[in-house]
């Protein structure tokens, strides 16, 4: 027995010491130190269809993003904003909006920006135009789901802006560019 228990530890220890300093030892399940990996894109025999890259599971929601409730017609219906407009909230909301809106908007909502002077870009509807008249009629909602999913020749701005930024976005045009056209009367 006591052969046995002298033969164990000397086994163990050569094994625990093999390979210098870096090394992590002998692998005696060769699965976890030498495992299989793919390439995104490569083919992949352990799946049906395939393919390395995997679609999400059904009824799966990414992380950090909260799908919002539909209405009859399957538009987002978001209509007030969840987070509280502090000083710093209209600071970065209108900051975020002259750094991504500006270009096409334009700084006061004119639809005087860069792109569409310079570039050839379609203009965009002026903050001050017949249809934001009734500001009452559109919610910061609205204005976010614009933001977030796109209208007419604008895309998406989901990828630009975190849901938070896009809520001081929101805000900002709506209460200080929709609304300058009712001061003004």
């Amino acid at each position: 027995m006591k052969k046995l228990l002298i033969s164990l530890v000397a086994i163990f220890t050569l094994m625990s010491c093999s390979g210098g300093r870096n090394s992590t030892g002998y692998s005696i399940i060769n699965d976890m130190m030498y495992a299989e990996t793919y390439e995104a894109h490569s083919e992949n025999n352990h799946y049906e269809n395939g393919q390395t890259n995997q679609l999400a599971m059904e009824g799966t929601i990414a992380r950090g993003f909260m799908p919002h409730p539909l209405d009859s017609e399957g538009q987002p219906q978001v209509l007030s904003n969840p987070h509280e407009m502090n000083a710093y909230a209209w600071e970065r909301g209108e900051r975020l909006y002259k750094s991504t809106c500006a270009a096409c908007h334009g700084d006061k909502g004119k639809a005087d920006g860069l792109v569409v002077k310079d570039g050839g870009f379609p203009k965009p509807p002026k903050f001050s135009a017949r249809k934001w008249k009734k500001v009452e009629k559109y919610s910061v909602g609205y204005v976010y789901n614009v933001i977030t999913y796109g209208y007419g020749n604008m895309p998406s701005h989901a990828q630009q802006l975190y849901p938070i930024d896009r809520w001081h976005v929101a805000e900002y045009v709506r209460e200080k560019l929709m609304k300058k056209r009712k001061k003004k009367n």
